[in-house]
C-alpha cells in the first residue's frame, strides 16, 4: 500500500479561503464603485451650482432690464420720438358716465372705438424675452 496524502482536510480549508478572498474582493470592488459614484456626483453638483449662479445673475440682469424698459420717462420718450405721440389736446378726452353710452376715456372724433393707444410692440417683445 502506498502512502497517499489525504486531501480530506485541505479541500474544505482551501474552499473557505477562496470564499473569503472572493468576499473581500467583492467588498473592495463595491468600495471603489461607491467612491467613484460619490466623486462623480460631487462634480455634477459643482456643475449645477455654477449653472445656478449663472442663471441667477442672468435673471437679475433681465429684471433690471425690464424695470428700465417700464420706466415712465423712457416710455414717454419712446412714445413721443418713435411713435409720434403727444398728449391729447385740452377737451379732446371725454369721461363717460353711467348712462352716457360712450367709452370711458374715448378720444373725441376717433371713430374707431379704441379707448387709446396700445403698448408699442417693440417694448412688449423686448420686455417679454
Amino acid at each position: 500500500m502506498s502512502a497517499r496524502p489525504s486531501l480530506g482536510g485541505a479541500l474544505p480549508r482551501l474552499a473557505g479561503l477562496a470564499l473569503l478572498a472572493a468576499a473581500l474582493g467583492a467588498v473592495g470592488v463595491f468600495h471603489v464603485w461607491t467612491h467613484t459614484r460619490v466623486v462623480a456626483q460631487g462634480y455634477e453638483l459643482a456643475r449645477l451650482e455654477s449653472e445656478h449662479r449663472r442663471l441667477a445673475a442672468e435673471r437679475e440682469r433681465l429684471q433690471l432690464e425690464v424695470t428700465m424698459l417700464r420706466a415712465p420717462g423712457r416710455l414717454e420718450k419712446y412714445a413721443r420720438t418713435r411713435l409720434g405721440m403727444a398728449p391729447p389736446a385740452h377737451g379732446a378726452v371725454v369721461a363717460g358716465g353711467k348712462g352716457g353710452g360712450g367709452l370711458a376715456g374715448a378720444v373725441v372724433g376717433a371713430g374707431s372705438g379704441r379707448t387709446g393707444p396700445a403698448e408699442p410692440a417693440a417694448l412688449v417683445s423686448v420686455a417679454r424675452r
